[in-house]
């Protein structure tokens, strides 16, 4: 079987794909790269998508994303957007959620 295909029943009932396409890219490549490179990890097979606030490329994750479901290569239910936030300083509850509504 396609590793990128083996999955893990979530409690909901839902399977998400064990092997997730990574999105960090260091700061001096372009972030156009990342629209770039999701959409080829789309082609490649890629449903699980795994990102960050902090790797500040979400904006051009998500157009690859769309640009593939509007080109019928996917559909936005087979896709997993996954993304991680970090503590804020001294564990700030408004912080944190001003991390989650940019996500």
């Amino acid at each position: 079987m396609d590793s990128k295909q083996q999955t893990v029943r979530l409690s909901d009932g839902h399977f998400i794909p064990i092997l997730g396409f990574g999105t960090y890219a260091p700061q001096e490549v372009p972030k156009s790269k990342a629209t770039e490179a999701t959409k080829i990890a789309i082609d490649a097979g890629f449903r699980h998508i795994d990102s960050a606030s902090m790797y500040q490329n979400e904006k051009e994750v998500g157009l690859a994303i769309r640009s593939k479901i509007a080109d019928g290569t996917v559909k936005r239910e087979d896709i997993f957007y996954t993304s991680k936030d970090w503590p804020s300083p001294l564990g700030c509850p408004t912080l944190t959620a001003g991390s989650w509504r940019r996500s």
